[in-house]
């Protein structure tokens, strides 16, 4: 049976994880409830209480990695749009699966702007392209992920550099119960094939979570004028992703963990340069050890490796390195009042090479030390407030600091709740864009600044949420972010090289998001969810900002008539959009049908047909670069089936 994933705001009980946890959660405390019972992480600054999402005071959204993927939903460029506020470019600058995907929230669009999480790290960009978070979107499947919030606007921001527009957290799941293992194929238009296997299960004080997926297509690139690309395989594409966890309770107040994860995608792409394979290899390794020491009193030790190769073709290729740890702490001084704080630390290295030449410079090595603190206090019952600091020191960038209050009220005997929270945040301009010469990549040569300041930002929003029927809720929250010292490229210098400055002036973004979901369980449990979000994403001289949107539209209704099968239909559209020059782009929308049928308690069976309608639109500028023209055209419509095995 289906549950609606946006649940009441009364009878919401699900934790929502944006960072890893340090303690124990007071109100669970008082009843002194183990520790190994609660959501590893939390909607907080750096940890600490678990937090309800209606209590948080934040704008976040909890998505259902299981339930999306029984909708066919199986990458996460795909899910994400379902978030009121975030707009994904479908396919990417060539329009294909596997290619860099752009995104935006709430206006803020680049790829440093919105922070990736993965079990508990910062996946931090220090590299060229600052693409990290957009690849990401692009390859990261839904059959490895247990947990996936975003965290929308700068309230994210307490969590450092390169949070500017939100935070995606994403947490491989946690073993459960007998031992279990699915198998998942899939098989559809343009020669299409998605596979994987999980293994899962817990025994005694050991659990354990293994998957492995495959996926390939050739994709359906096609010009604007009609034409194909004249290499039949030039929208080919494959990936394979794995994912490990394990975890260990020894007693009811120690928890420790280790995860590992790999990516390795490869597409062929009809690009500007001359060996047009682009291959993307991931690695991260995490682990942490948690102990309740006192029922007042907790504390966990936490880190992890994160390592991203890019390879353009022969002899051009960018490495990143991130090595992190972290010491977290939680004190609760009363029912109504806790602390966490605690000290972090990374290193950040990024190296390029061009021509089989390594390209390197004193700022290739970033260190960084940060202090964080934050204070929940809990006057009465439905009224929640949160403060939160911390303080970054790197040994490329002057010390800097980010901030958030939060606050969330919940009253008509908790049908209806105010929230609102204000922030500061930065982000530091990358290693590329501080180099202290030229470098010439796949996209020309660039001029690095080593006296690039960082851009900062402020924001705000107010939203509030009604149950106005049982099981159905109506929410509107309106929002207001500005950068600074914007970090900016210079493309007008051609033939000289590409130049990195800090903007005159400030870019704004102000909008309103307004969503509305429910369910009637009576009628064959019928469920649906609404969204739009309303923007104005703008610079000081009056022109939108790129890769934005100024509407953005979600929807999603589901039926399941009889046991065992559901169906249902999903939107999504953008409409005032711009590319990556600020050129207006295609208004587009695409529907998707699904239907899933459990045979038994071994067979499901699924089928779902994407771009219903078949629409034709452009994501990218219309340029021309001889035979690499970047003018494709969205996929046609395409047909998938398969099924999953379950023992």
């Amino acid at each position: 049976m289906r549950t609606n994933k946006n649940t009441p705001i009364r009878r919401h009980t699900r934790i929502v994880p944006v960072i890893l946890l340090a303690g124990v959660s007071p109100a669970l405390m008082a009843d002194e409830v183990p520790i190994t019972t609660l959501a590893p992480i939390t909607v907080s600054a750096h940890g600490g209480s678990g937090i309800p999402y209606d209590q948080s005071g934040v704008s976040v959204t909890v998505l259902d990695p299981k339930e999306l993927r029984e909708e066919g939903v199986t990458n996460l460029g795909e899910a994400l749009t379902r978030v009121p506020g975030v707009q994904v470019q479908p396919g990417g600058g060539s329009m294909q699966r596997g290619n860099v995907s752009p995104i935006s929230i709430r206006g803020m669009s680049k790829g440093q702007y919105i922070l990736p999480m993965m079990d508990g790290l910062r996946i931090y960009d220090n590299s060229n392209s600052c693409n990290l978070t957009p690849n990401m979107v692009s390859r990261t499947n839904m059959f490895d992920l247990g947990t996936l919030e975003v965290l929308r606007g700068s309230q994210g921001a307490v969590y450092g550099s390169g949070a500017i527009g939100g935070v995606i957290y994403m947490e491989t799941p946690e073993g459960q119960g007998d031992p279990s293992f699915s198998i998942f194929n899939e098989f559809g238009s343009f020669k299409s094939y998605t596979g994987n296997a999980t293994a899962q299960g817990s025994q005694d004080a050991l659990s354990y979570f293994f998957s492995a997926t495959y996926e390939t297509t050739d994709n359906d690139l096609e010009r604007v004028d009609g034409s194909k690309p004249e290499d039949k395989n030039a929208g080919h594409y494959e990936n394979w992703q794995e994912a490990l966890r394990l975890d260990y309770r020894p007693d009811k107040d120690t928890h420790a963990r280790i995860t590992y994860r790999r990516s390795d995608g490869r597409y062929h792409n009809p690009g500007i340069w001359s060996e047009p394979h682009y291959k993307y290899r991931t690695n991260l390794i995490s682990g942490a050890v948690e102990k309740r020491i006192t029922h007042a009193f907790a504390t966990e030790l936490s880190g992890g490796y994160y390592g991203a190769d890019y390879m353009y073709g022969k002899g051009t290729k960018y490495d990143l390195r991130n090595l992190q740890a972290n010491w977290r702490n939680e004190y609760r001084w009363c029912r109504h009042q806790t602390t966490t704080a605690g000290l972090a630390y990374m290193h950040s290295e990024y190296t390029a090479v061009e021509n089989n030449v390594a390209v390197r410079n004193r700022l290739n090595n970033e260190n960084t030390y940060s202090l964080f603190a934050e204070h929940r206090v809990t006057p009465f019952k439905g009224w929640e407030n949160t403060f939160a600091l911390r303080l970054d020191q790197s040994d490329v960038y002057d010390a800097l600091y980010t901030l958030r209050a939060a606050s969330s009220w919940s009253f008509n005997e908790e049908r209806t709740r105010l929230s609102g929270s204000i922030s500061r945040g930065y982000m530091a301009p990358s290693a590329f864009q501080r180099m202290e010469g030229q470098y010439t990549s796949a996209w020309g040569t660039y001029q690095g600044n080593p006296n690039l300041d960082c851009q900062t930002s402020w924001s705000a929003d107010l939203g509030i949420e009604h149950e106005w029927i049982e099981n159905h809720t109506i929410g509107v929250t309106v929002f207001w972010i500005r950068t600074e010292d914007a970090i900016e490229t210079d493309y007008n210098t051609y033939p000289d090289p590409h130049t990195f400055y800090n903007a005159a002036g400030t870019d704004t973004c102000r909008g309103i998001e307004l969503s509305l979901n429910g369910i009637w369980e009576d009628q064959w449990n019928t469920g649906y969810t609404l969204s739009l979000t309303l923007c104005d994403p703008k610079a000081d001289n009056g022109k939108q900002l790129t890769n934005t949107a100024r509407q953005v539209w979600g929807a999603d209704i589901h039926t399941c008539p009889f046991e065992g099968f559901t169906t249902g239909i999903g939107l999504a559209a953008a409409s005032g959009s711009t590319g990556w020059d600020g050129s207006r782009l295609d208004a587009y929308y695409t529907l998707r049908w699904y239907a899933s049928y459990k045979v038994n308690e071994h067979l499901t069976l699924h089928m779902r047909v994407e771009n219903l309608t078949n629409q034709k639109f452009v994501s990218n500028p219309d340029e021309d670069y001889g035979i690499y023209s970047r003018s494709w055209l969205n996929p046609g419509t395409a047909v998938y089936a398969g099924c999953t095995i379950t023992f």
